[in-house]
């Protein structure tokens, strides 16, 4: 009964609370799904209820944390992000056994961040820190946006054709581990064949970003290739192009809303950390009529089992006085003090060793957890032997103890 109604809490528990494990790899997948068709918020609804759960570790708080951050950072929101990247720093860092793993990726990280904020004098000190032969700790991903910032630092240096290297290997990563994401590069690549006068590959490098934008339907993206084109446009003095291609991005900004997005997603954490201590609800209408149906149940089962664990403990006691009842007219057998006044010989008896030991230690005071930890047994076993003894001595008991 006791489990049934246990279980019963608990599978009610996870419904509407936290899981009991974090698959990091799972969990990315599916925030970066959730961030791709722009649910941003319940990004932050799934991310928040899993961090404000008690049975989460250091390590599944960083990589929570750094999931906030991509969040936030896919929506423009830096000084949001760049506070949730360094929260999941230190989280990371408590964790000795990825130390190394969490130095890298958020050096990286950091890295990215100048990137976008055009500091490259920033960009250029961080990279004279990150050592090569901790590069295996990025994902793919990690990996592909990582060589597409050197190559764009290339193209600052004039070295084209180095960049144009870069650029494909990350190129041949992505498309062989996420697709999705191809649009950041050929951007780039967009930007490189303006640079060199290669009007051709320049539109080509649009036009297969655009295309896989839209194959994953990721907005940011769509307004990123489009954004490029405009620039590449009015680099090329074509005033014409670069005018309707930014009423194409206007619009397309105005759908992508990153602000606004932003605001609602802060308005959102507020009110999950208001709500932390409650119980997780998926469906936001009805959250109060939800919550006291499960408020109803659980105080049932608290009834119930408050109810079990008074008849259990009254029963415990019941055992206990009888256990102590049958100890000391085994004891009394011990001393030779039974009701008959007989000498008791304990070789008389079918008795092993073991319960002769049980016998002297009996004799010598101790309780059953005492005897138990003498000889490196279980207290049930050492009931069942005293059992044993009390039917193999005559002494009434009970049918168990």
């Amino acid at each position: 009964m006791k489990k049934f109604l246990l279980l019963l809490f608990f599978s009610f528990y996870t419904q509407v609370g936290f899981g009991n494990t974090i698959n990091s790899e799972i969990l990315k997948k599916e925030i970066s799904n959730f961030n791709q068709i722009g649910a941003y918020n319940k990004s932050i609804f799934k991310l928040d209820s899993l961090i404000y759960s008690e049975r989460v570790s250091n390590y599944d708080l960083y990589n929570l944390y750094l999931l906030k951050y991509i969040t936030y950072k896919t929506l423009l929101n830096y000084p949001e992000a760049e506070e949730n990247l360094n929260i999941a720093e230190k989280y990371g860092l408590k964790d000795p056994n990825h130390k190394k793993e969490v130095e890298t990726k958020i050096l990286i990280e950091r890295i990215f961040i100048q990137f976008d904020y055009l500091k490259y004098d920033n960009v250029n000190e961080l990279l004279k820190k990150v050592e090569k032969n901790n590069l295996h700790f990025l994902d793919p991903e990690t990996y592909a946006f990582y060589i597409s910032v050197l190559g764009t630092i290339n193209i600052l240096n004039k070295d084209y054709q180095q960049a144009e290297k870069e650029y494909n290997e990350a190129v041949d990563v992505l498309k062989k581990e996420s697709p999705k994401h191809l649009p950041n590069i050929y951007r780039k690549l967009l930007h490189l064949y303006t640079e060199t006068n290669e009007d051709q590959k320049a539109i080509k490098a649009f036009e297969n970003g655009l295309y896989y934008a839209k194959k994953f339907n990721t907005k940011l993206y769509i307004l990123n290739m489009y954004e490029s084109l405009t620039w590449y446009y009015a680099q090329n003095e074509d005033w014409e192009k670069a005018y309707k291609t930014r009423l194409i991005v206007n619009d397309l900004a105005t759908d992508y809303d990153a602000i606004n997005q932003s605001g609602k997603l802060q308005s959102l954490e507020k009110e999950i950390i208001n709500k932390r201590n409650n119980l997780e609800v998926r469906n936001q209408k009805n959250i109060k009529f939800f919550l006291g149906i499960i408020s109803t149940i659980l105080a049932i089962l608290l009834l119930v089992l408050f109810k079990y664990n008074k008849i259990n403990k009254e029963k415990r006691i019941l055992v206990e006085n009888e256990n102590e009842r049958m100890r000391k007219e085994l004891s009394d057998l011990i001393d030779n003090k039974s009701k008959n006044e007989k000498i008791v010989t304990f070789s008389d008896y079918n008795l092993s060793e073991r319960q002769l030991e049980i016998i002297d230690f009996v004799r010598k005071g101790l309780t059953n957890k005492e005897i138990a930890t003498q000889l490196y047994i279980s207290e049930n076993t050492v009931k069942y032997h005293l059992k044993v003894i009390y039917t193999t001595l005559g002494i009434d008991s009970r049918n168990s103890l």
